[in-house]
Protein backbone atom coordinates (compact mmCIF):
# COMPACT_ATOMS: atom_id res chain seq x y z
CA UNK A 1 0.00 0.00 0.00
CA UNK A 2 2.68 2.34 0.98
CA UNK A 3 4.74 2.07 -2.36
CA UNK A 4 1.69 1.75 -4.55
CA UNK A 5 -1.58 3.02 -3.01
CA UNK A 6 -4.92 1.12 -4.93
CA UNK A 7 -8.31 -0.21 -3.67
CA UNK A 8 -8.01 -3.38 -3.95
CA UNK A 9 -4.85 -3.31 -2.07
CA UNK A 10 -6.96 -1.02 0.87
CA UNK A 11 -9.52 -3.97 0.87
CA UNK A 12 -6.91 -6.47 1.14
CA UNK A 13 -5.52 -5.09 4.25
CA UNK A 14 -9.29 -4.47 5.88
CA UNK A 15 -9.80 -7.71 5.51
CA UNK A 16 -6.57 -8.96 7.20
CA UNK A 17 -7.12 -6.54 9.84
CA UNK A 18 -10.58 -7.37 10.49
CA UNK A 19 -9.65 -11.07 11.00
CA UNK A 20 -6.73 -10.40 12.94
CA UNK A 21 -9.31 -8.29 15.64
CA UNK A 22 -8.01 -4.19 14.84
CA UNK A 23 -11.31 -2.85 13.77
CA UNK A 24 -10.49 0.41 14.01
CA UNK A 25 -7.75 -0.17 11.97
CA UNK A 26 -9.88 -2.34 9.46
CA UNK A 27 -12.37 0.57 9.18
CA UNK A 28 -9.58 3.27 7.99
CA UNK A 29 -8.69 0.71 5.43
CA UNK A 30 -11.87 0.83 4.02
CA UNK A 31 -12.08 4.36 4.04
CA UNK A 32 -9.01 4.59 2.14
CA UNK A 33 -10.25 2.44 -0.51
CA UNK A 34 -13.06 4.84 -0.82
CA UNK A 35 -10.67 8.22 -0.88
CA UNK A 36 -8.35 5.98 -4.00
CA UNK A 37 -11.16 4.29 -5.85
CA UNK A 38 -11.18 7.73 -7.95
CA UNK A 39 -8.39 6.45 -9.92
CA UNK A 40 -10.40 3.07 -10.72
CA UNK A 41 -10.65 3.23 -14.53
CA UNK A 42 -13.73 1.19 -15.00
CA UNK A 43 -16.57 2.05 -13.84
CA UNK A 44 -18.64 -1.04 -13.54
CA UNK A 45 -15.10 -1.99 -11.28
CA UNK A 46 -15.17 1.13 -9.57
CA UNK A 47 -18.96 0.56 -8.63
CA UNK A 48 -18.42 -2.76 -7.16
CA UNK A 49 -14.93 -1.63 -5.29
CA UNK A 50 -16.85 1.37 -3.62
CA UNK A 51 -19.69 -1.23 -2.38
CA UNK A 52 -17.41 -3.76 -1.03
CA UNK A 53 -15.90 -0.88 1.08
CA UNK A 54 -18.95 0.90 2.12
CA UNK A 55 -20.64 -3.11 2.97
CA UNK A 56 -17.58 -3.23 5.01
CA UNK A 57 -17.95 -0.22 7.11
CA UNK A 58 -21.53 -0.39 7.72
CA UNK A 59 -20.81 -4.50 9.09
CA UNK A 60 -18.19 -2.48 11.40
CA UNK A 61 -19.74 -0.10 12.76
CA UNK A 62 -21.57 -1.43 15.38
CA UNK A 63 -18.61 -3.16 16.46
CA UNK A 64 -16.41 -0.27 16.78
CA UNK A 65 -14.61 0.47 20.14
CA UNK A 66 -14.10 4.43 20.59
CA UNK A 67 -12.40 6.54 22.87
CA UNK A 68 -13.11 9.98 24.01
CA UNK A 69 -10.17 12.11 25.64
CA UNK A 70 -11.42 15.23 27.50
CA UNK A 71 -9.04 17.46 29.14
CA UNK A 72 -10.54 19.98 31.91
CA UNK A 73 -9.14 23.46 31.66
CA UNK A 74 -6.76 22.48 29.37
CA UNK A 75 -3.63 24.26 29.89
CA UNK A 76 -1.08 25.97 27.58
CA UNK A 77 0.75 23.99 25.74
CA UNK A 78 -0.80 20.71 26.75
CA UNK A 79 0.43 17.47 24.79
CA UNK A 80 -1.52 14.11 24.87
CA UNK A 81 -0.56 10.57 23.90
CA UNK A 82 -1.95 7.48 23.06
CA UNK A 83 0.06 4.34 22.81
CA UNK A 84 3.32 7.03 23.18
CA UNK A 85 1.99 8.63 19.81
CA UNK A 86 0.79 12.45 19.48
CA UNK A 87 -3.12 13.02 19.27
CA UNK A 88 -4.14 15.69 17.71
CA UNK A 89 -6.02 18.23 18.58
CA UNK A 90 -9.05 18.00 16.46
CA UNK A 91 -9.89 14.37 18.52
CA UNK A 92 -9.92 15.61 21.52
CA UNK A 93 -13.56 15.51 23.29
CA UNK A 94 -14.49 13.71 19.59
CA UNK A 95 -15.44 9.74 19.98
CA UNK A 96 -12.64 8.42 17.72
CA UNK A 97 -12.83 4.22 16.46
CA UNK A 98 -9.40 2.80 18.13
CA UNK A 99 -8.85 -1.09 17.84
CA UNK A 100 -9.69 -3.48 21.41
CA UNK A 101 -7.46 -3.85 23.99
CA UNK A 102 -5.42 -2.37 26.37
CA UNK A 103 -4.44 1.23 25.85
CA UNK A 104 -2.80 4.34 27.43
CA UNK A 105 -3.25 7.71 27.40
CA UNK A 106 -0.36 10.72 28.47
CA UNK A 107 -0.42 13.88 29.22
CA UNK A 108 1.31 17.22 30.28
CA UNK A 109 1.76 20.60 29.56
CA UNK A 110 4.73 23.13 30.89
CA UNK A 111 4.62 23.93 35.33
CA UNK A 112 1.89 20.19 35.55
CA UNK A 113 2.71 17.21 36.79
CA UNK A 114 1.98 14.64 33.84
CA UNK A 115 -0.05 11.73 34.33
CA UNK A 116 -0.88 8.23 32.67
CA UNK A 117 -4.56 6.30 32.22
CA UNK A 118 -4.81 3.09 31.37
CA UNK A 119 -7.95 2.39 29.44
CA UNK A 120 -9.68 -1.26 28.09
CA UNK A 121 -11.80 -0.99 25.06
CA UNK A 122 -14.08 -3.56 23.78
CA UNK A 123 -16.58 -3.87 21.02
CA UNK A 124 -19.08 -1.52 20.34
CA UNK A 125 -18.48 0.31 23.46
CA UNK A 126 -17.21 3.81 24.21
CA UNK A 127 -15.07 4.88 26.76
CA UNK A 128 -14.56 8.51 28.18
CA UNK A 129 -11.20 9.22 29.73
CA UNK A 130 -10.99 12.78 31.18
CA UNK A 131 -7.57 14.10 32.09
CA UNK A 132 -7.11 17.05 34.56
CA UNK A 133 -3.70 18.18 34.83
CA UNK A 134 -2.56 19.65 38.24
CA UNK A 135 0.04 22.38 38.97
CA UNK A 136 3.21 21.61 39.84
CA UNK A 137 3.36 23.02 43.75
CA UNK A 138 5.88 25.39 44.81
CA UNK A 139 7.55 23.09 47.46
CA UNK A 140 8.30 20.42 44.76
CA UNK A 141 9.85 22.49 42.59
CA UNK A 142 12.15 24.15 45.10
CA UNK A 143 12.78 20.48 46.39
CA UNK A 144 14.23 19.75 42.94
CA UNK A 145 15.77 22.82 42.19
CA UNK A 146 18.30 21.99 45.43
CA UNK A 147 18.51 18.77 44.73
CA UNK A 148 20.33 19.49 41.18
CA UNK A 149 20.90 23.44 41.36
CA UNK A 150 21.48 23.93 45.36
CA UNK A 151 23.36 21.02 45.82
CA UNK A 152 27.67 22.12 46.70
CA UNK A 153 28.96 20.45 43.17
CA UNK A 154 31.51 17.89 43.61
CA UNK A 155 34.09 19.84 41.47
CA UNK A 156 34.05 22.74 44.10
CA UNK A 157 35.16 20.27 47.26
CA UNK A 158 37.75 18.91 45.06
CA UNK A 159 38.99 22.22 43.86
CA UNK A 160 39.47 23.87 47.51
CA UNK A 161 41.19 20.72 48.56
CA UNK A 162 43.73 20.93 45.73
CA UNK A 163 44.30 24.45 46.75
CA UNK A 164 44.42 24.11 50.37
CA UNK A 165 47.11 20.84 49.61
CA UNK A 166 49.00 23.83 47.48
CA UNK A 167 48.71 26.35 50.05
CA UNK A 168 50.13 24.39 52.58
CA UNK A 169 52.92 22.90 50.11
CA UNK A 170 53.93 26.78 49.94
CA UNK A 171 54.04 27.30 53.50
CA UNK A 172 56.83 24.37 53.32
CA UNK A 173 58.59 25.92 50.80
CA UNK A 174 58.49 28.88 52.36
CA UNK A 175 59.93 27.59 55.68
CA UNK A 176 62.93 26.58 54.19
CA UNK A 177 63.92 29.39 52.06
CA UNK A 178 64.34 30.96 55.88
CA UNK A 179 66.31 28.01 56.60
CA UNK A 180 68.61 28.20 53.42
CA UNK A 181 68.94 32.29 54.81
CA UNK A 182 69.58 31.05 58.34
CA UNK A 183 72.54 28.96 56.89
CA UNK A 184 73.80 31.35 55.25
CA UNK A 185 73.74 33.98 57.68
CA UNK A 186 75.29 31.56 59.96
CA UNK A 187 78.35 30.46 57.73
CA UNK A 188 78.63 33.71 56.19
CA UNK A 189 79.08 37.52 56.63
CA UNK A 190 80.42 40.64 54.64
CA UNK A 191 84.21 41.67 54.56
CA UNK A 192 85.86 44.86 52.97
CA UNK A 193 85.89 43.68 49.30
CA UNK A 194 83.35 41.18 49.57
CA UNK A 195 81.82 38.21 51.32
CA UNK A 196 83.49 35.27 53.24
CA UNK A 197 81.99 31.83 53.71
CA UNK A 198 83.12 29.23 56.51
CA UNK A 199 86.03 26.74 54.53
CA UNK A 200 84.09 23.68 53.07
CA UNK A 201 80.78 25.37 53.49
CA UNK A 202 78.95 24.60 49.98
CA UNK A 203 77.06 27.99 49.82
CA UNK A 204 75.96 27.79 46.39
CA UNK A 205 74.05 25.58 46.79
CA UNK A 206 71.82 27.00 49.96
CA UNK A 207 71.78 29.93 47.31
CA UNK A 208 70.43 28.30 44.59
CA UNK A 209 67.89 26.21 47.32
CA UNK A 210 66.65 29.90 48.72
CA UNK A 211 65.70 31.00 45.10
CA UNK A 212 63.98 27.79 44.49
CA UNK A 213 62.00 27.89 47.50
CA UNK A 214 61.10 31.57 46.89
CA UNK A 215 59.98 30.91 43.66
CA UNK A 216 57.71 27.67 44.49
CA UNK A 217 56.57 29.77 47.61
CA UNK A 218 55.16 32.37 45.17
CA UNK A 219 53.74 30.04 42.74
CA UNK A 220 52.42 27.34 44.47
CA UNK A 221 50.63 29.92 46.75
CA UNK A 222 49.10 32.06 44.17
CA UNK A 223 47.44 28.95 42.45
CA UNK A 224 46.43 27.86 45.59
CA UNK A 225 44.90 30.67 46.67
CA UNK A 226 42.78 30.80 43.51
CA UNK A 227 41.46 27.64 43.88
CA UNK A 228 40.54 28.01 47.27
CA UNK A 229 39.16 31.52 46.13
CA UNK A 230 36.92 29.20 43.06
CA UNK A 231 35.60 26.91 45.55
CA UNK A 232 34.61 29.36 48.04
CA UNK A 233 32.63 31.33 45.38
CA UNK A 234 30.58 28.61 44.55
CA UNK A 235 29.99 27.33 47.72
CA UNK A 236 28.66 30.61 49.06
CA UNK A 237 26.44 30.93 45.62
CA UNK A 238 24.64 27.24 46.42
CA UNK A 239 24.48 28.09 49.96
CA UNK A 240 22.76 31.67 49.05
CA UNK A 241 20.52 29.53 46.48
CA UNK A 242 18.92 27.09 49.09
CA UNK A 243 18.31 30.69 51.42
CA UNK A 244 16.17 32.10 48.52
CA UNK A 245 14.10 28.97 48.14
CA UNK A 246 13.17 28.81 51.61
CA UNK A 247 11.49 32.21 51.74
CA UNK A 248 9.39 31.43 48.69
CA UNK A 249 5.36 30.78 49.16
CA UNK A 250 2.94 29.35 47.88
CA UNK A 251 -0.34 31.60 46.34
CA UNK A 252 -3.52 29.90 45.61
CA UNK A 253 -6.26 31.65 44.08
CA UNK A 254 -9.78 30.82 45.79
CA UNK A 255 -13.55 31.73 44.74
CA UNK A 256 -16.60 31.99 46.22
CA UNK A 257 -19.95 32.93 45.69
CA UNK A 258 -19.68 36.65 45.92
CA UNK A 259 -16.65 36.84 47.19
CA UNK A 260 -12.67 35.84 46.03
CA UNK A 261 -9.31 36.12 47.36
CA UNK A 262 -5.90 34.73 47.25
CA UNK A 263 -4.27 32.33 50.01
CA UNK A 264 -0.41 33.25 50.84
CA UNK A 265 0.88 30.09 52.43
CA UNK A 266 5.60 30.09 53.00
CA UNK A 267 8.10 30.91 55.02
CA UNK A 268 9.51 34.67 54.74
Amino acid sequence: MALYPSTGTALNLAKCHERAGKLASAWAAYQAAIEHNDETRDARRRKGLEALAREGMAALEPRLPRLRVVVEVAPAGVAITRDGQPVPDSELGEAVPIDPGQHEIGASAPGHQPMRRSVELVEGKTETVTLKLALVRVEEADAKGREKGDKVPAWAWATGGVGLGLMGASVYFLVDNRAAIADLKAHCQDVPGGTYCDPGYDFAADNARKNRDLGLFIGLGTVGLAAVTVAIVEIARTQAGKRRAARRATATPWLAPGAGGLGVVGRF
